[in-house]
Formats: C-alpha cells, structure tokens, sequence
C-alpha cells in the first residue's frame, strides 16, 4: 500500500538511489524502475547513501526504514537538512504502513511511503504525487496535472489487485535464486569430491608403491636376514632340545627295564642257589645213610 503526500505535478525522472540493507528487496525495486527507463543506484546503508550524496545527487530516494545503523528516518532527516540534497524527493520504502506511519514519514521529511512489496503502478503513483520536479530538472518544463489526491480507496484496491503477482513474481524470484544457488553448491560440491577422489586415488597409489617396494623379495629377504637367523636358530636349539628329552625318556624307560629285569635275574638266582644247595643237603644226608647201611652190613 503507497501513501501519497501530494499530486500536483508529474516529474520527469531519470535516475534514482534505492537505499535498502536488503538484496531482494533492491533487486525487485530496481527491476520495476528499469521499465520506465530510470537509472538505478543501489547502497546498503544509510550512512553509504549520505557518502553517495556528498559527491551525486539523483532524482529520487527511496529509503529503506529499518537497517543496521542509522535508520532511514534519521537518515531522510539529514539529507533534509542538507542545502545540497534538501531538495531531492524522498521514499520511504519499507513493510510499515498505516497513516500514523505516513504522518510520522512525513514529519521527518519524506515526500511518501512506498510499501513493500511494491508493484509498478504503486512505483508511478508515488512518483506522480511529488509535487516538485526532480532535483536534476529544475530548468525544465513540466506538466501541470489538476490538483487532487488519490484516494486511498483506490490505491488499496490496485495494492490488493496486483499484490498476488508481485507476490508470486518475487517468489519466482527467490525460487530461481535458491535454484540457481543450489545447482552452484552441487556443482561445487562435485567439484570438491572429484578433487577428494583424485586426492585419495593419487594417496593410495603413491602408498601401494612404497608397500610394493617394501615387500620385494630381495629386500623383504634382506630386511628380514637377521631375524630369520635368530628365528632358525632358536627352532634348531628347540628341535635339539625336544631330541635330547626325547632320548633322555627313553633311556630312563630302558634303564628302569633293565633295572626291573637285572632284579627279577637276582631273585631267580637267589632261589636256584637255595634250591641247589637244598638239593645237595638231602643228596649228602642220602648219602651218609647210605654208608651207614653199608657200613653195618660189612660188619655183620
């Protein structure tokens, strides 16, 4: 919605300042300017537009309300008080509205309000209600239209007739804007992984040549000649060391047989000498009877 302070005369303009901390809300601004072949400037901040204005002067300003710093009440407020701005228009462009904002607008300096979101022929009304020319046109002539005011009933009725497209006009916008910079991150981000994987690749390669030289079987053979002597040496004494219990085992099995059969042989021999010697007691008993007899019959 646009509130107008006057329309007394229409202006010629050529160039214009848009003052607006947001990129959007330039971009649209500007576009609808260009269709009426006016030439656009564009600053960030409030401060930046008084550095602008120090050294060119455009035929109009439209001024953002809220922004870092300096807002763009105090900021209309200077440029007023400035003999050498003092005269160029000035539009407050913001999301505000209502008339106590239009009063207050005005008390500081502004010439109007133009609301956001705008649409061309809010753009033309605003510029229609300026009842001086531009500052850069002076000396030239102008149209004289017949005094009277636009009525608010109308430009509501053409805010709300055009406030679907421009509604859907920026929102084509910003869907472009987040499509194109969405194709941007994935074309960045392919970008980075094909860097990562040829990164990884050229890594990989370059480890599997120092793996490859590592174990090649002359220096692998080299490299490992030592412990591979320590290793064979330490088998051999185990393998000598597993022999030598080994025939130690059996020669203890072999002695202790030969131990067991060495007493059983004793044993044996013990009772074949107690056999024996029983055996020649009975034979010289036997004999002595037998003498015995024969000596008593000889005497008989």
């Amino acid at each position: 919605m646009a509130f107008l302070h006057n329309n007394n005369t229409a202006m010629l303009i050529k160039s214009a300042l848009i003052v607006d901390d947001s990129k959007s809300a330039r971009l649209v601004l500007q576009r609808l300017l260009a269709r009426i072949q006016v030439n656009v400037d564009t600053v960030e901040s409030a401060e930046a537009a008084l550095a602008f204005l120090e050294h060119r002067q455009p035929d109009i300003i439209f001024m953002d309300h809220m922004m870092p710093g300096m807002d763009g009440l105090e900021a209309t407020q200077m440029i007023r008080a400035n003999p050498k701005t003092s005269a160029i228009p000035t539009i407050m462009y913001t999301s505000k509205d209502g008339e106590d904002y239009f009063r207050i607008a005005l008390q500081k300096g502004a010439n109007g309000v133009l609301c956001k979101p705008a649409d061309q022929e809010a753009v033309m009304a605003v510029i229609r209600s300026l009842d001086k020319p531009a500052a850069n046109d002076a000396s030239k002539d102008v149209t004289t239209l017949p005094t009277a005011a636009i009525p608010l009933v109308e430009i509501d009725r053409l805010v709300q007739k055009h406030l679907k497209s421009a509604l859907t006009e920026a929102k084509g916008e910003i869907t472009a804007g987040i499509d194109t910079t969405a194709s941007q991150l994935q074309q960045h981000q392919r970008h980075q992984l094909e860097v990562m994987r040829r990164q990884l690749q050229q890594q990989v390669g370059e480890v599997q040549k120092e793996l490859d030289a590592e174990f090649e079987s002359e220096r692998l053979f080299n490299r490992t000649k030592t412990a591979n002597q320590k290793l064979a040496a330490a088998v051999a004494d185990r393998m000598v060391k597993r022999a030598t219990d080994e025939v130690t085992s059996k020669l203890q099995v072999q002695k202790m047989a030969f131990d067991s059969a060495l007493e059983d042989h004793r044993r044996a021999t013990a009772r074949m000498v107690r056999s024996t010697a029983l055996r020649a007691a009975i034979a010289g008993a036997s004999i002595g009877v037998l003498a015995a007899v024969l000596a008593a019959s000889v005497i008989r």
